[in-house]
């Protein structure tokens, strides 16, 4: 079989130390859209605070830990574009979108802008506080049609535009900021699910709020999610204020879980600042380039066939079975047989469009061409 090392070229030399500050692989990782590999300087800093909290006293050790909390939040409200005060920690991805659901002013039956492509859990949880998703125009590719959307916001807007920012089912990312643009111009609000994007693609977009989670394309602690909102819509937040915590608090901190995996936002607060000291136009340029690459590879699997087009960006590519073969259980001797770990992604995750299983495979910036070598030898098997 041929080799692909050709087309990964000299760039994997400049990601050698990013590999380096990690534990030695037990399985091939081409899984970082489900979970990135945390630096050992990232899991030293969460298993510190756990320490210190068994040592102190959970809220004193959260209290000596405040410097790094603060630059945690000023980091991410950086990343996000918007005001420190208008960031939030939370569990997860999802319980930033339950949180946003649950203070925004929307009401039963109001109406939900999204594209096809749109993440299945989040329908669900439209549909669980009454709200109608209404299908957007795309382009061929499946990306929003911006001039179209600019038509609808004219003409029969939704009460909010909700755009996941790059698709977790395949090599899928949005035109976010020309979106939130339109959205802008039209007083519609945007709301980004940026649970692909942070670590991945710019995030600063000018949505009006934007979550996301620390475990993918970050490599932070799992148990972490970020939300973020527009300083303009503070005063909108219908939000509980708790008589115990300061009164001068700005909303969205309200949002803020208080029985908190603080040693994971520390953990984040880590991995941040290596994504930042790394460069994150560097590390977006990388991840760009190993999806363009992990396609060439995958392009040429006998029984395979990439999903999407050509004009993919991203380091997110799936790929559909063409010769029957079983996505779930191929995916299961890849872990078993070959020790390689990919994404079994069934149709829930995007009821709207896909239509069989794929199989996604989502390498990190340290790829190698002996990393798409094997999996391709390995896709050949099975």
């Amino acid at each position: 079989m041929a080799s692909y090392g050709s087309v990964v070229g000299v760039a994997r030399a400049d990601w050698t130390a990013w590999s380096q500050r990690r534990l030695p692989g037990r399985a091939l990782h081409l899984d970082s859209a489900a979970a990135g590999r945390p630096s050992l300087a990232t899991l030293e800093a969460t298993a510190a605070h756990a320490r210190l909290e068994a040592e102190l006293g959970a809220y004193v050790a959260q209290a000596e830990r405040e410097d790094v909390l603060k630059q945690l939040r000023l980091d991410v409200a950086g990343l996000f574009g918007v005001a420190a005060g208008g960031v939030a920690f939370v569990e997860s991805a999802t319980a930033a979108l339950d949180a946003l659901l649950a203070s925004w002013p929307l009401r039963a039956g109001d109406r939900v802008g999204v594209v096809p492509a749109e993440w299945g859990t989040n329908l669900e949880h439209f549909a669980r506080h009454g709200l109608e998703p209404v299908e957007l125009a795309t382009d061929g590719s499946g990306r929003i049609d911006v001039d179209a959307l600019g038509r609808t916001l004219a003409q029969r807007p939704p009460e909010l535009v909700h755009l996941t920012h790059v698709t977790s089912h395949r090599g899928l990312v949005q035109p976010a900021a020309a979106a939130a643009a339109v959205c802008r111009a039209a007083g519609i609000p945007l709301w980004i699910d940026a649970a692909q994007a942070l670590g991945h693609v710019p995030t600063a977009v000018g949505a009006d709020a934007v979550y996301g989670t620390s475990r993918k394309w970050l490599a932070g602690p799992r148990g972490v999610g970020v939300l973020a909102v527009a300083e303009h819509h503070w005063d909108r937040l219908d939000v509980l204020r708790s008589a115990l915590e300061p009164a001068d608090l700005p909303p969205p901190a309200h949002l803020e879980s208080r029985e908190a995996h603080v040693a994971g936002r520390v953990g984040l607060a880590n991995a941040v600042r290596e994504y930042l000291t790394d460069g994150p136009a560097a590390v977006g340029a990388r991840l760009d380039e190993v999806g363009r690459l992990t396609r060439e590879a995958l392009g040429g699997i006998t029984g395979w066939a990439l999903v999407g087009d050509d004009s993919a960006s991203g380091a997110i590519t799936a790929i559909r079975p063409t010769a029957g073969q079983d996505v779930a259980a191929t995916r299961a001797r890849l872990i078993a047989e070959d020790r390689i770990v990919t994404t079994a992604a069934e149709p829930a995750r995007a009821p709207r469009e896909m239509r069989e299983p794929l199989l996604r495979v989502s390498p990190h910036v340290d790829c190698t061409p002996e990393a798409l070598d094997r999996l391709c030898a390995a896709l050949s098997r099975h």
